[in-house]
């Protein structure tokens, strides 16, 4: 899988003038929501609802393709399956600012059916005392699954909120650890 980072200063916008394509497809935890632009990847989401992707890319023009989708969600499903979403063939686009990158980039280091902590990622890009900027960093992640932001948890109680709910964290983690 190539990841392509992409670095927008804190208040640039990412989506001015971007045309996304988008289809909502069968995954084995649900439905997943992804969306492409220039044959990359931009957003994946664990849901069936257009207004979730709406919300996260409010100025950009969102055209519905099942078909142009289809493959690549078919590849996802397949690949999440077996625990080998790096071997993704269609590039995925990460718009953030520095630090965000720096976190998202250390998610994609954590193994399937693992988990990690805020602070530990904080530790891990040396910033030690940013664990609540590595939380809302995560919260903020376009791209759910292949960047793996259900992997971290709280260090007290080893749980945390997911995006995507509760139950959907849970499952993605177990069928994970089953592979």
């Amino acid at each position: 899988m190539k990841v392509i980072l992409q670095q927008i200063s804190a208040h640039a916008t990412r989506e001015s003038g971007l045309t996304l394509v988008y289809g909502i497809h069968d995954f084995p935890v649900g439905k997943i929501l992804i969306a492409m632009t220039d044959e990359k990847l931009c957003w994946l989401g664990i849901t069936n609802k257009v207004k979730d992707l709406r919300e996260d890319w409010k100025k950009a023009k969102i055209i519905e393709n099942m078909t142009v989708t289809a493959p690549i969600a078919l590849e996802i499903a397949k690949l999440w399956s077996a625990g080998t979403l790096d071997k993704l063939s269609m590039p995925v686009i990460l718009y953030g600012t520095e630090f965000q990158l720096k976190v998202w980039e250390e998610l994609l280091k954590i193994k399937p059916g693992t988990t990690m902590t805020y602070k530990q990622i904080a530790e891990k890009i040396s910033k030690p005392k940013a664990s609540r900027a590595v939380g809302s960093t995560i919260s903020k992640n376009a791209v759910s699954i292949i960047v793996p932001c259900h992997r971290v948890v709280h260090a007290s109680s080893g749980k945390s909120n997911y995006r995507w709910g509760v139950l959907v964290k849970e499952a993605l983690l177990n069928a994970e650890r089953k592979t």
